[in-house]
């Protein structure tokens, strides 16, 4: 886990935009202090991952606000989980391979197989080329990716998304144990009552 980061980590404050010439967002003003776990919430359509891509969007790839503010404490180390996963997967490289050129210093290749062993990938199945791997499969390598990075934010777009019963309960039970700050977007309710202590709805 990266350094502390202080009370306020995210300050939201009336941004604005518009989106293929239609009004997305208006005037949306929020906070998110450490270690809260907040869910974004509503129906399809509403601009929940327009907001999550909005507020990534002054130190992260994402959509700038046409109007409003948009404050990151200096010490947030975000990682992020996008909803469409195939674009963090450009390279023929094996799962193990994919994993290490995340791993931090002082991690060894132990580090990285006992990582992949806990997202339920074992064996000969590290061996195979993450081209070839299901969505649901490519989650949890980027789950395992942020596991590596020490992130003191995490921010994920629908992260049970093609994940089995047995990934969302691996998932859940991870976060559940993660000590930094969560912002999260999902449809699951029970995956969103088990872990958020707020709602963005």
């Amino acid at each position: 886990m990266s350094k502390k980061i202080g009370d306020v980590i995210l300050d939201v404050h009336n941004i604005s935009l518009r989106f293929g010439g239609v009004k997305a967002l208006t005037d949306i003003s929020f906070n998110v202090r450490e270690h809260e776990v907040r869910a974004m919430i509503g129906p399809n359509g509403a601009g929940k991952t327009t907001l999550l891509k909005t507020i990534l969007s002054k130190r992260f790839d994402g959509i700038p606000a046409d109007s409003g503010d948009v404050k990151w404490a200096e010490n947030a180390n975000v990682g992020v989980m996008p909803q469409d996963t195939s674009e963090c997967f450009p390279q023929e490289e094996t799962l193990f391979e994919w994993m290490t050129q995340w791993r931090k210093p002082g991690d060894d290749d132990q580090a990285v197989r006992g990582i992949l062993g806990r997202l339920l990938f074992s064996g000969d199945e590290i061996g195979k080329t993450v081209k070839v791997v299901s969505g649901g499969e490519k989650g949890r390598l980027i789950w395992g990716k942020l596991m590596l990075q020490k992130h003191n934010v995490l921010a994920m777009d629908e992260p049970t998304n093609h994940m089995d019963m047995e990934s969302i309960e691996s998932l859940q039970i991870s976060l559940e144990k993660y000590e930094g700050t969560l912002i999260f977007v999902s449809h699951d309710r029970e995956f969103v009552s088990a872990l958020a202590n707020r709602i963005l709805e």
